[in-house]
């Protein structure tokens, strides 16, 4: 899988707390260079478009609301 985004520098989030990604889906956004809640939380209507091509979504992330999710695991992770 090519990547779509840099991941940042440091450890990578336990993207699992995410209602909906599981150790495989983690595996493959992980792989997409989805590696923070930050990058979660900041994606752009253009961004997830592209990651619900790459990963035949279809409007999961939101239907499952992940950025109001990622937002929030972030900022307890502070």
């Amino acid at each position: 899988m090519t990547p779509l985004f840099t991941a940042p520098a440091g450890d990578a989030d336990d993207l699992k707390k995410i209602s909906g990604v599981g150790p495989t889906l983690e595996g493959k956004l992980n792989a997409l260079g989805i590696t923070t809640y930050e990058q979660v939380a900041g994606l752009s209507k253009e961004e997830i478009a592209k990651v619900d091509d790459a990963l035949s979504f279809k409007g999961r992330i939101e239907r499952d609301d992940w950025l109001t999710q990622a937002k929030t695991l972030g900022d307890e992770k502070k």
